[in-house]
């Protein structure tokens, strides 16, 4: 029971520790001119936490990053026999630096987006040995989306794919049936929340 406790506690910390980091971080970020700060409404549904800054850079350009937090159970399986199937807790982190091009203004409209996806994590069990316990991931992503202004709120929609290389604890893998697979290339999308001070760019015009 003790150690069903001290693992539940060390899990919890960490995650208050990260929400820490990232509130300090976005009081930052938002004291910035023509910026955006995101957070994600779909990835906590595959068990990842992030925030992300966007920053227009030009006209039409802007850069991004993201980071996430990531913490779910996940079931890894082997095709060795011999080798028993284990219920563990994946945590980590993955790092996304992203340039976006939009064809009217920056921040604003239909955009396309091309990012570096760098991941990293270690699984834990309560009661196995995972003799290799690392997890790694680099790929890059490519996504078409739109940026709605609402004032200083932002709903941000994209859709597109993510072409990765991930290495497992071998001889481990992910169980993977209803989502994508462990390694190559799959569907990626989803829908940010976000809140910035940007500047509105008015054309002048001649009667």
């Amino acid at each position: 029971m003790r150690t069903s406790i001290g693992y539940s506690t060390m899990i919890l910390f960490k995650q208050v520790a990260f929400a820490a980091v990232l509130c300090v971080f976005g009081a930052n970020a938002l004291a910035q001119s023509e910026s955006i700060l995101k957070v994600s409404l779909t990835d906590p549904l595959s068990g990842r936490y992030g925030m992300g800054l966007e920053k227009s850079i030009g006209n039409r350009l802007s850069v991004a990053v993201e980071m996430d937090y990531l913490s779910k159970e996940v079931f890894l399986e082997s095709d060795h026999p011999w080798y028993v199937p284990l219920t563990v807790r994946k945590e980590g982190f993955v790092v996304e630096p992203q340039v976006r091009f939009y064809p009217g203004e920056a921040l604003s409209g239909t955009y396309a987006s091309l990012s570096g996806v760098f991941g990293f994590a270690e699984y834990t069990t309560e009661t196995g040995f995972i003799d290799n316990s690392d997890w790694s991931s680099v790929g890059a992503s490519f996504h078409i989306g739109h940026q709605l202004r609402l004032g200083s709120v932002v709903l941000d929609g994209y859709a597109g794919c993510t072409l990765a290389d991930d290495v497992y604890p071998g001889p481990y893998v992910e169980s993977t049936v209803l989502f994508p697979p462990p390694s190559g290339l799959r569907f990626s999308g989803g829908l940010r929340l976000g809140l910035g001070r940007i500047k509105l760019h008015e054309r002048s015009t001649q009667d």
